[in-house]
């Protein structure tokens, strides 16, 4: 073996590689937690949306995958006041997720979310550049600072509009309690 072959293989085993995942599974996975009640059970069992971590990353990372799901965040409109906008993260490359140095390809393909791994003409886990994953997370903070500036934005409208409605005023005031920040969308504001 001569020694690029050594650095070919040494360079191939510490890569990125895709994954397709499962239809679904890059939304945002349902948690339960236990509320203590003075019902005559004593607890609840509520279910909650952690927005920030689809079903597939969970999954991989209680499989010890280190892994990156590009990423964005649009506009959504509030469900229940529907004069008010949500910020959402919804995957960039959709049924794709890359992950890094994989220990155990078959624990791979057998977690939860993941539908195969991307492979080439012979069989061979598809590694991706390096360069490549760079490119997309490039793209991923320019649209991210072009969304940052878009809901400062609107935010600053949202409460010039709340001067003049109190409902609004008292929504927006609650909403900043909670930290669960909502904010009106004027038209040129909203996301595709």
């Amino acid at each position: 073996m001569t020694t690029g072959n050594k650095e070919g293989i040494a360079m191939a085993a510490s890569s990125w590689f895709a994954i397709r995942t499962v239809p679904g599974a890059q939304k945002p996975e349902r948690e339960y937690a236990v509320e203590r009640t003075r019902s005559a059970k004593g607890y609840r069992i509520v279910a909650s949306l952690n927005p920030d971590v689809s079903a597939v990353e969970r999954a991989l990372s209680n499989n010890g995958f280190t892994h990156y799901m590009p990423a964005e965040k649009r506009l959504v409109r509030d469900r229940r006041h529907t004069d008010l906008w949500k910020p959402r993260r919804f995957a960039l490359m959709v049924g794709y997720v890359f992950v890094h140095d994989p220990h155990d390809w078959r624990l791979l393909a057998e977690t939860s979310g993941v539908q195969e791994i991307v492979r080439d003409v012979s069989g061979n886990p598809y590694p991706i550049d390096l360069l490549d994953i760079l490119r997309v997370r490039t793209a991923e903070a320019e649209a991210e600072v072009i969304f940052d500036r878009q809901s400062l934005r609107a935010r600053q409208d949202a409460r010039k509009k709340a001067r003049k409605d109190p409902r609004l005023q008292k929504l927006i005031s609650q909403l900043d309690i909670t930290g669960n920040i909502t904010f009106s969308v004027e038209k040129d504001h909203q996301a595709a």
